[in-house]
């Protein structure tokens, strides 16, 4: 098998070597540096794009002149499958923040292995079922406390574990994700540093205490530490 990022990618975990090495050799990867536009909102979704490493994310630019932003996504990573797959249009600008590599396959292979491959389909239907419920929380956390938006956010980008979690644009872009002002942003950090939840780096947060966060999440303040 020859070394390249598609193993990696989980939608391709279930092709065999054969497969995966034939899809590589017809659609090379490419080097992309950061603030490179990977797919246009209102495009056709006509391609699926594949982040095999380096970080993306997603945009819109309202009719006043604002920006939303979304979701950031690391790779190994597909952007936006659940338009590629309805055929339609994306409904954001996906952006390169660092370095990536990228391969781009037309919509109609990936419908192709759908149909012919079981695991694969198996494995696209549990991932719209969980992009559904992240877009559910990802607008309750567009609503509530600074405090509220900011713990939901670190807790499902560091999967409610102690670690480290990259800031998506540091942590002015964080506000864009969640409908914050950049100082509203800094205050609930420093708030909940303050109460030993998480340490603040200048592109990084550290999560310290996973289940302090939830409390905060689920409606309870943040605490001083004894």
């Amino acid at each position: 098998m020859t070394d390249h990022g598609l193993a990696r990618v989980p939608i391709f975990r279930t092709l065999d070597d054969a497969r995966l090495d034939e899809i590589a050799r017809r659609h090379p990867a490419r080097s992309l540096p950061a603030g490179v536009v990977l797919a246009r909102d209102d495009d056709r979704a006509d391609h699926l794009v594949i982040v095999e490493s380096g970080t993306v994310y997603a945009a819109h630019d309202t009719r006043n002149g604002s920006r939303v932003r979304y979701a950031t996504i690391a790779g190994p990573a597909v952007v936006d499958k659940a338009a590629v797959l309805a055929g339609g249009r994306h409904t954001a600008t996906w952006t390169t923040t660092t370095p990536c590599r990228v391969r781009r396959l037309p919509a109609s292979l990936l419908r192709q292995l759908i149909d012919t491959v079981p695991a694969l389909r198996d494995h696209v239907l549990r991932h719209l079922s969980e992009q559904v419920n992240r877009d559910r929380r990802a607008m309750l956390r567009r609503t509530g406390r600074p405090e509220f938006r900011v713990a939901s956010w670190l807790l499902e980008a560091g999967q409610e574990r102690v670690g480290r979690v990259p800031l998506p644009g540091s942590q002015e872009g964080l506000g864009e994700e969640i409908g914050l002002s950049r100082v509203s942003v800094n205050r609930a950090l420093r708030g909940l540093a303050s109460s030993g939840l998480l340490r603040v780096e200048p592109t990084v947060v550290v999560i310290l205490d996973p289940p302090g966060l939830a409390a905060v999440r689920d409606g309870s303040p943040a605490a001083p530490p004894a």
